[in-house]
């Protein structure tokens, strides 16, 4: 017997995306279901392949470059240690384990052997924008970019709770600053890594001891 009660409404809130794709910019809660190191075969840039599924079980596949085969780092860099500092983690190592990719000759997911970041399969908050760039055929396509992170329990910032804030304040004005990306500012190609971040007034500091965890 079944029946639709409280639980139950929430089962059927959760069918109307339930192992959809992310498509739509907003704020997402869930978790890491993988983390992949990965290396440009090109240029040898670094950067972490994300498998995350939604409380509401959307899924996006996200890929950040963190830095250039020359140490150089780039605005990915920024946008790990903002994960790292929504879950409480100071270091992270890559280990050897199996993961799923999808196989482009197939057309299937398949199971391979890389390095993996285990540390970052957790709960965490994400804000999404959509961004325009050009296919290697010349048209035109959308696709899902990170644009901030937030803890999931708390929806504190990384830098709210690298200052040691209790109540989440930006978040809001975050996912309003959300927008659509055109063509125009779009990067060239998917695999290009991003444009270093400019900024120097960055939140992530070296000091151990202002570290709240």
């Amino acid at each position: 017997m079944y029946s639709l009660d409280k639980s139950g409404a929430e089962a059927a809130r959760k069918s109307d995306t339930g192992g959809g794709a992310i498509k739509e910019m907003g704020k997402y809660v869930g978790a890491f279901t993988q983390a992949v190191d990965v290396t440009s075969k090109e240029k040898g840039t670094k950067g972490i392949a994300f498998s995350f599924v939604s409380t509401s079980g959307q899924k996006a596949n996200i890929s950040i470059w963190t830095m250039g085969a020359n140490g150089d780092k780039y605005q990915g860099y920024e946008q790990l240690m903002a994960i790292m500092a929504c879950m409480g983690i100071r270091n992270i190592e890559a280990k050897d384990g199996e993961y799923t990719k999808y196989d482009y000759e197939t057309r299937k997911d398949v199971q391979a052997m890389g390095k993996l970041f285990p540390d970052l399969c957790k709960p965490i908050g994400l804000l999404m924008e959509t961004e325009d760039y050009i296919k290697q055929d010349g048209e035109t396509g959308t696709r899902m970019v990170l644009k901030n992170v937030f803890q999931a329990s708390t929806e504190l910032t990384a830098s709210e709770i690298l200052d040691r804030k209790t109540t989440p304040q930006q978040l809001e004005k975050m996912v309003e600053a959300l927008r659509h990306r055109p063509v125009k500012g779009a990067l060239k190609h998917a695999t290009m890594p991003e444009r270093k971040h400019e900024n120097q007034d960055s939140p992530f500091i070296n000091d151990d001891d202002s570290i709240p965890f």
